[in-house]
């Protein structure tokens, strides 16, 4: 199991009306036995949730736990924050478009955009794969990768920002932006992710399923795959 609700509470922000962070709940084809993953999707929804406050989430964990672990599913949450009134006007301008386009049929139209318009806050996820949270915390290579993220940060002009997340198979660094150019020079096999969602919870029915795979669309999640139960629009 991996629990990070204490490490993703401190991101979370919500200083504007309307403010919220997108979580998804979904599964994973290779996540499941075999003789189950011909009729799978490669990533199912199960369920997503608009979180409105530390206070929601608090009171929707044990709902998001229990989903993870009855349907083998993780729970993964967007670090950057959406605002309800962005949302809104994008998809008045989406629906005109869509009825001018002769789709009548709106069922998704909120995730669609909510997948597609730009978020109020900018975090980036640097993806640390294969790497033990020891190894990650000690090893000479990785102590000076966080020391040049800081230096990155700031010549941009940004405070210093950095929060680890750990994953099934490494760590995923949150930042602010950078230059990645100068990143990549020095750390060319190093993925960074910058509209990503974060791992929340692996749930101990995952334990012993193949390792994990991040996701490499920014916007397959929250464009192309559809929940059947979105908690955003039943309150």
């Amino acid at each position: 199991m991996i629990d990070n609700i204490h490490q993703i509470k401190q991101l979370l922000n919500f200083e504007n009306e309307g403010d919220f962070y997108m979580l998804y709940v979904f599964k994973r084809k290779k996540d499941q036995p075999e003789g189950e993953r011909d009729n799978h999707q490669s990533v199912r929804t199960i369920k997503t949730y608009c979180v409105s406050s530390i206070e929601y989430l608090e009171k929707r964990y044990e709902e998001i736990k229990q989903l993870c672990e009855m349907f083998k599913a993780r729970a993964y949450i967007h670090v950057q924050k959406q605002n309800h009134k962005d949302v809104s006007l994008n998809m008045m301008v989406a629906l005109a478009q869509r009825i001018q386009d002769g789709n009548l049929k709106q069922q998704h139209l909120f995730d669609s955009v909510v997948g597609q318009i730009k978020t109020q806050e900018k975090r980036w996820i640097i993806d640390i794969d294969n790497v033990s949270l020891d190894t990650f915390a000690h090893n000479r290579y990785y102590i000076s990768m966080r020391e040049f993220i800081n230096e990155l940060q700031k010549e941009s002009g940004r405070d210093t920002f950095m929060t680890y997340i750990k994953t099934r198979s490494g760590v995923h660094i949150i930042t602010q932006p950078f230059n990645t150019m100068k990143f990549r020079e020095r750390y060319p096999d190093v993925d960074i992710q910058k509209k990503n969602p974060t791992l929340l919870y692996l749930p101990d029915s995952l334990d012993k399923v193949g390792e994990m795979e991040h996701l490499r669309d920014g916007n397959y999640i929250g464009g192309l795959t559809m929940p059947k139960h979105n908690d955003c629009k039943n309150g």
